[in-house]
């Protein structure tokens, strides 16, 4: 079945929510393409704690998965820039582009151009959280004094928020402008689960990684002082820890100490990550109603609780709401 419609499919949630396992049944009944959208699988060097799946494996076309083969990164406009010359080639296969993954930044960059937002790193939150409102206040008035008048001197959230621009942007929160730039007409389908349900799957998740061989996987890239640098530096969950438990920084800590911590940090994460999706969602609804171009304001976007419904039962449904967005 080949479709001439041009348009994207985006899958994206929380880290451990099933993207891969949906997309994988999407394609069971749709011709598609997945794209890796989640920063991690970038990496030919990361396997196991980015569980990336065996994709080489796959029936189903995969792309931008080990692409980078030093510790390099793409940032998010350059994601986006690769991004629309795949897409593109897949289109011309006559297949449907799904793009896949919870790296949000990267999501974002298919939606918007040049001012991409990206998540702030969570020892920049546990630090700025840590300060009471009135000195946040204070030094978001020091930085940028428009938009701390703005923000109640009690808004602990929003000072937050707003200093952590500052702090990853290198910009004032009040020259912050998302421009809205859909690289095509979408179908975007937000994925979440019941936080109980969720987080028991993320803990499962680290110790199916560690018995995988975690641990030899991190070892392995110790030898060479970038890699060390780049798991320090890039805090990649769970990477920086396990690095530092092998050279002796935690000598104190036994190692099922260093896996409940990235298991909480990675909760931590996808609690951010539920967070960060929810305002991309709600944002691309208001610039999408603006929009000059009838195709981007018919697009569709889908928010999925998976705890709540049979996930075989809403591929079917999916499929064949697509299948009606195609005519």
């Amino acid at each position: 079945m080949v479709h001439n419609k041009k348009f994207v499919i985006l899958i994206s949630g929380p880290t451990a929510t099933g993207k891969t396992n949906m997309a994988l049944q999407l394609g069971m009944t749709l011709p598609i393409e997945i794209i890796n959208a989640d920063i991690g699988s970038f990496y030919t060097h990361l396997n196991i704690g980015t569980a990336k799946p065996d994709w080489k494996k796959e029936t189903i076309p995969h792309h931008f998965f080990d692409v980078i083969h030093d510790n390099n990164s793409w940032t998010a406009p350059q994601f986006r820039e690769q991004l629309k010359e795949l897409i593109d080639q897949i289109w011309k296969r006559g297949n449907i582009p799904v793009v896949v993954g919870g790296s949000a930044f990267y999501i974002q960059s298919f939606f918007y151009k040049n001012h991409i937002l990206q998540l702030p790193s969570e020892e920049l939150l546990d630090s700025l959280e840590k300060e009471s409102s009135d000195h946040l206040w204070q030094t978001l008035y020091s930085i940028d004094p428009q938009r701390a008048e703005k923000i109640n001197r009690n808004d602990h959230y929003r000072l937050v928020r707003a200093l952590a621009i500052w702090y990853t942007q290198g910009q004032k929160p009040s020259e912050f402008e998302q421009i809205f730039d859909p690289i095509a007409p979408f179908y975007f389908i937000s994925l979440t689960r019941d936080r109980d349900q969720l987080y028991q799957m993320i803990d499962e998740r680290v110790d199916i990684m560690m018995k995988l061989g975690w641990l030899d996987e991190v070892r392995s890239l110790l030898h060479d002082e970038s890699w060390v640098d780049f798991m320090m530096k890039k805090k990649m969950i769970g990477y920086d820890l396990l690095a530092q438990y092998l050279l002796g920084y935690h000598a104190e800590q036994e190692l099922k100490e260093i896996i409940d911590l990235i298991a909480q940090r990675t909760r931590n994460y996808a609690k951010r990550q539920i967070t960060f999706l929810k305002k991309l969602v709600t944002n691309i609804k208001k610039d999408q109603a603006n929009h000059e171009f009838e195709e981007i304001r018919l697009s569709k976007i889908e928010e999925c609780n998976l705890t709540l419904c049979d996930l075989s039962l809403y591929i079917k449904q999916l499929s064949e709401r697509i299948s009606q967005f195609l005519k």
